[in-house]
């Protein structure tokens, strides 16, 4: 029997005009009403992949004056069956309408934001790796955890234990929005900017879903947000906290680009990723997509998000201004305020 197991996605290792209304004191949401709406727009987000590993042994050779030669690896054999694994992230439904122009038999869609380092499987076919081009697995002892900017590297002269590559079993991604779906939703990738770590997700011919609009106002240093998610793999999870830094730079690592990040005090973990991050009236101000990391551990408030501001100029440089200058969803809590 295959062994299944669910991999959690997150880096422990993110301003134009639009006809949303911007941030206002004035308007207070009852908390309840914002819990209720970015639960509907919170999705989850999973890929499933195969993953073949082989183990490798290391020795050396005993010259005959007695002196030990230099290291050398032994491959051993790639395993037969595959290990089974769901890369698990997070994502917030952004445009569940008919589509301007219909794309064939398409007329509407349901489109998602996510990170583009959860679906990267899909997108960056690199990062399968093969047989013939496998890549190294190393001891966590090997491995050298940094902050500035996130990322991971190995220790000088370490030697790999095992190498692994993965194979998709299937072109989709499935998209669960309720704890107790049994049914399966699929979604294709239509868009991705691995420096941004953004991807977007359609669901063809799906509409008249609750949607989620950006905030047209920065995202401010001590103000109150809500986050909904599905940490560690599991749906759906909604909490509050509050943003501490803006603006924060952090460097280039993995191809993701740390600058301009908004750094919050908010619950979050693996699977968070491609999180919606909504002000304290319901709107859109940024994606959850990273956490600082010292010495191994998470550093509580050091989650990190895509400001939404540059999201929403990737979005209308890329041909998705439709989504930025849609209307409001008349059922949002800031509808109509």
């Amino acid at each position: 029997m295959r062994h299944i197991k669910k991999l959690a996605v997150c880096i422990g290792l993110l301003a134009l005009v639009g006809l949303n209304v911007g941030f206002s004191d004035s308007i207070i949401v009852p908390d309840a009403d914002v819990q209720k709406f970015v639960r509907s727009v919170a999705v989850q987000v999973l890929v499933n992949v195969e993953k073949y590993i082989r183990p490798l042994t290391w020795y050396r050779e005993v010259t005959a004056d007695g002196k030990e030669g230099e290291w050398k690896v032994k491959y051993g054999d790639w395993s037969k069956e595959p290990e089974r694994i769901v890369v698990a992230g997070s994502g917030v439904i952004i445009f569940s309408d008919k589509l301007p122009l219909p794309q064939g038999n398409v007329v509407g869609a349901t489109i998602i934001l996510t990170n583009a380092h959860v679906v990267e499987f899909l997108v960056r076919r690199e990062s399968l790796g093969s047989a013939t081009k496998p890549f190294d697995v190393y001891d966590e002892s090997d491995l050298i955890v940094s902050t500035y900017p996130p990322s991971v590297k190995v220790k000088e002269g370490a030697r790999p234990k095992a190498q692994q590559y993965f194979k998709l079993p299937s072109e989709y991604i499935i998209i669960k929005h309720r704890e107790d779906q049994t049914y399966e939703v699929r979604g294709k990738v239509i868009a991705f900017d691995k420096a941004l770590d953004v991807a977007l997700i359609q669901l063809d011919n799906v509409w008249g879903l609750p949607y989620a609009s950006f905030r047209e106002t920065p995202p401010q240093v001590g103000e109150e947000v809500w986050i909904c998610g599905a940490p560690l793999g599991l749906p759906f999870s909604i909490d509050k906290g509050r943003i501490n830094q803006v603006k924060l730079n952090l460097g280039e690592s993995g191809g993701i680009i740390w600058n301009n990040q908004i750094k919050l005090d908010i619950a979050a973990a693996p699977g968070s990723s491609g999180s919606g991050i909504f002000d304290r009236n319901g709107w859109l101000i940024a994606c959850l997509h990273g956490v600082l990391v010292y010495q191994g551990n998470y550093i509580r408030g050091g989650q990190l998000a895509i400001d939404g501001e540059f999201i929403r100029e990737w979005l209308i440089w890329n041909g998705f201004a439709f989504i930025v200058m849609h209307p409001v969803y008349p059922k949002a809590p800031y509808a109509g305020k």
